[in-house]
């Protein structure tokens, strides 16, 4: 249930919006925030609203089936978010994450043949992990589970990857799941908050982060960090990979080894397109 002072403030934005996220149909934490998309243009930022978190994303209005479970909050006679949403039929929905679980896929492969062309052994490692991350992402999607950031690695534990099992142990692997240890971690939280300071959700992640090391649940903070993390340098230039490279190595754990790297990378290689055919 969404609070009034939320709602009320999200209806005096522009344009249809609707609640999606864990808040509208899954199991949210106490750190959770409220996940509003606005179907128009803008930029994505985040809001305290009195005791509340709410994210703002703006999203393209025909990107409507990339949504699970949906709260409408205000609807427009120019768009009428009701109607699509009634349209918006199990088997349709299934397709469209189906979709998006390919292309994370076909991004993930991306990202390891950037880690086969880096020229510096932490930025490959890099990569790989941000490729690591982006299978995880698609195999869940092709499993039928819709991904949330916070609760993916509990997502993995609980859904049935058919096919996919040995894929995402793999994955699991690169990203170095069995080194999430409060003195990793800790590096890992400062690290995070400079290399994300001038991103609009930087203190949000911190906020979880916090409640994900205080109930310690550390393997899903240790996971839930890097994969802030890899989504935030994908967007970023080499230029700023250089210039913060010390801080990326202590944000995602890297490793330099690369014989390790290339071992692991073939296996994630070989998942991806096993996954893709």
């Amino acid at each position: 249930m969404i609070p009034a002072v939320v709602r009320d403030f999200v209806k005096s934005l522009p344009g249809p919006s609707a609640l999606v996220g864990c808040m509208a149909g899954g199991q949210p934490f106490p750190c959770c925030e409220y996940d509003v998309a606005l179907f128009g243009p803008g930029a994505n930022s985040v809001v305290q609203i009195g005791d509340h978190a709410v994210e703002l994303m703006y999203v393209e209005k025909s990107h409507v089936l990339e949504f699970g479970d949906m709260e409408i909050i205000k609807d427009s006679k120019s768009f009428s978010l009701s109607s699509r949403v009634k349209e918006a039929t199990q088997e349709k929905r299934g397709k469209a994450l189906r979709a998006s679980g390919r292309r994370a896929l076909v991004t993930s492969l991306m990202y390891q043949q950037r880690m086969k062309d880096a020229k510096q052994p932490l930025l490959a490692s890099m990569w790989l992990k941000a490729g690591a991350y982006k299978f995880v992402r698609g195999a869940l999607a092709l499993a039928g589970a819709r991904p949330m950031p916070v609760h993916e690695l509990g997502q993995v534990r609980q859904t049935e990857l058919v096919g996919m099992a040995e894929g995402v142990q793999a994955a699991l692997e690169c990203i170095g799941i069995e080194r999430a240890t409060r003195p990793a971690i800790a590096r890992s939280v400062k690290a995070v908050a400079e290399l994300k300071s001038g991103d609009y959700d930087s203190r949000l992640v911190q906020s979880k982060a916090d409640w994900l090391l205080e109930k310690s649940m550390l393997a899903d903070c240790y996971y839930f960090l890097g994969r802030a993390t890899c989504e935030s340098l994908a967007s970023k230039n080499n230029a700023f990979h250089s210039r913060y490279a010390k801080l990326a190595q202590l944000a995602l754990d890297l490793s330099a080894d690369q014989q390790g790297l290339e071992k692991l990378q073939k296996n994630l290689s070989r998942a991806a397109k096993k996954a893709l055919s």
